[in-house]
């Protein structure tokens, strides 16, 4: 989280990077996997796939639970970008494995010089394009380094139930304050994801617009109060008094009630914009 046009600091992700699944209670993954099966032209073992901007390779580890590979054969080209090493490392051992067809390199979303014109078929970008402070020059890269009927994938939050739950929790200490920004929430419009897509070289009739929600709960709620009461507090309590981040704990817990009485867990909303190049 953070405001509109910033982004949340480096050693936040490099703490996200120790227990992404478990800390984001999985609703990444969860959200990615209720769209895989709709992309199309479909992704198969010989599509070749960028993760970009792709953190730990949480779409990628859908990929491969969806084709259910048995062999080296049934498994895809991927590349897995970020620009944090930490997560970098991560996705190496999460895949070290799979063998030399899926490798992850640190690498700037906005500036992918280092690969060629046309060389994926598909290019997915699992909740991040409101985290560059250039999407659009990103959006660009992806077009360019897209094959020709090659596919942009591109998920965003709808409903960020994580952030909606710490606003809630900020208010039951703090009601005086406004709540902490969400970094990109001008992306919770469909619209201002599409835009930038057409401006990159897309075309508005390949372009497809779907939304989806997942409620998260049992023990991944348990990972997300336990990052809420942790790094997320920093943030969430910066300049308060002592007693006052004394009462963040029974704060939290509050705000998770509220979200399970209302949703039966802590729900999250998204945008997937697929367009073909």
């Amino acid at each position: 989280m953070a405001a509109a046009h910033t982004i949340p600091p480096a050693q936040f992700f490099t703490s996200l990077a120790q227990n992404y699944g478990r800390q984001t209670g999985n609703s990444t993954r969860a959200l990615f996997a209720a769209i895989v099966g709709r992309i199309a032209p479909a992704i198969t073992s010989s599509s070749v796939i960028h993760d970009n901007a792709g953190g730990v390779g949480t779409a990628t580890s859908v990929i491969l639970d969806n084709l259910a590979p048995t062999s080296s054969d049934d498994i895809p080209e991927v590349l897995i970008t970020d620009n944090n090493s930490a997560m970098i490392a991560a996705a190496n051992e999460t895949f070290r494995n799979i063998g030399s067809k899926i490798t992850a390199v640190e690498a700037d979303s906005q500036d992918l010089s280092s690969i060629p014109d046309a060389k994926f078929t598909h290019s997915i970008v699992n909740f991040s394009v409101f985290l560059f402070p250039d999407a659009l020059q990103a959006l660009r890269e992806i077009h360019r380094t897209l094959q020709p009927d090659g596919v942009a994938v591109l998920l965003t939050w709808k409903r960020f139930g994580f952030g909606s739950t710490v606003h809630v929790a900020q208010s039951l200490v703090r009601p005086d304050l406004p709540p902490i920004p969400i970094a990109g929430s001008q992306f919770m419009n469909p619209r201002v994801l599409a835009e930038l897509v057409i401006k990159a070289g897309f075309s508005e009739t390949t372009m497809h617009v779907n939304q989806d929600g997942t409620v998260r709960k049992d023990e991944d709620l348990e990972g997300m109060r336990q990052f809420m009461l942790a790094d997320v507090s920093k943030m969430a309590t910066k300049d308060w008094t002592e007693e006052e981040r004394g009462r963040w704990p029974a704060a939290i817990n509050e705000a998770i009630q509220r979200e399970v009485e209302q949703y039966g867990g802590i729900q999250f909303e998204s945008w997937t914009i697929i367009a073909r190049k």
